[in-house]
């Protein structure tokens, strides 16, 4: 028994030695080391009585409380000595490349859709007064001619009230898909002027653009409204 407690001695010492700044490490080990000699202890008392009678349960329980001791201070020693630094370090990996930056592309405006041009506009009314009347029905009449040498492809002819006047209701534009060198098309925009309209102006842009509303040309002009 002597030579267990010297042993758990040396073994608190080595663990408080070697980790005075760790106590959780070092009450691990001993801890391991006390449960170790008992366990082995128990263990080589059995085994050394059922071979030698009680003198080898004796000499089997001090061999195994020795081997025990040792055993059991290394698994707590073990399960508490601090990880491998490099190994917590987590996996370096090539430093993120910065995302590329995002230029809009320069719009560059078609020399064939430059060479559009509005001719002939007209408004036609139902009573011929030029004036917006309520519940009246009217047409914007236009020609876009290429005066260019070059096809101009997807136009849009298009007509809006820019002064904010209400009820006034515009048909909707529609696409042209090409048109050819020294040749136009005509283009006609129904106007439709509720019935609630008050006494007051509504200005009028004829334009001709491209499907992403780039101007090319344009006119404008202005009609009274009445109730």
């Amino acid at each position: 028994m002597k030579r267990i407690v010297l042993l758990l001695l040396g073994v608190s010492l080595l663990a408080s030695g070697c980790g005075t700044t760790q106590p959780a490490r070092t009450g691990a080990i001993v801890s391991g080391a006390a449960i170790g000699s008992n366990v082995g202890g128990a263990i080589g008392g059995l085994v050394g009585d059922s071979r030698h009678g009680w003198r080898g349960s004796y000499r089997g329980s001090a061999i195994g409380s020795i081997i025990g001791t040792l055993a059991g201070a290394a698994i707590g020693g073990a399960l508490t000595a601090p990880k491998n630094r490099e190994e917590n370090r987590p996996q370096d990996y090539p430093p993120a490349r910065p995302a590329d930056p995002v230029y809009a592309e320069p719009y560059e405006s078609s020399s064939a859709l430059s060479a559009l041009h509005i001719r002939n506009l007209r408004f036609i009314d139902d009573n011929r007064d030029h004036v917006l009347n309520a519940g009246e029905s009217s047409k914007i009449i236009f020609e876009i001619i290429n005066e260019g040498n070059e096809t101009a492809y997807s136009v849009i002819p298009h007509v809006s009230e820019i002064s904010g006047a209400k009820q006034i209701h515009i048909s909707p534009s529609i696409l042209v898909e090409q048109i050819l060198p020294g040749n136009g098309v005509k283009y006609t925009a129904t106007v439709s002027v509720g019935k609630r309209v008050k006494n007051s102006t509504a200005t009028f842009r004829v334009a001709v653009t491209d499907t992403r509303g780039q101007i090319y040309d344009y006119q404008e002009f202005t009609l009274e409204t009445a109730r």
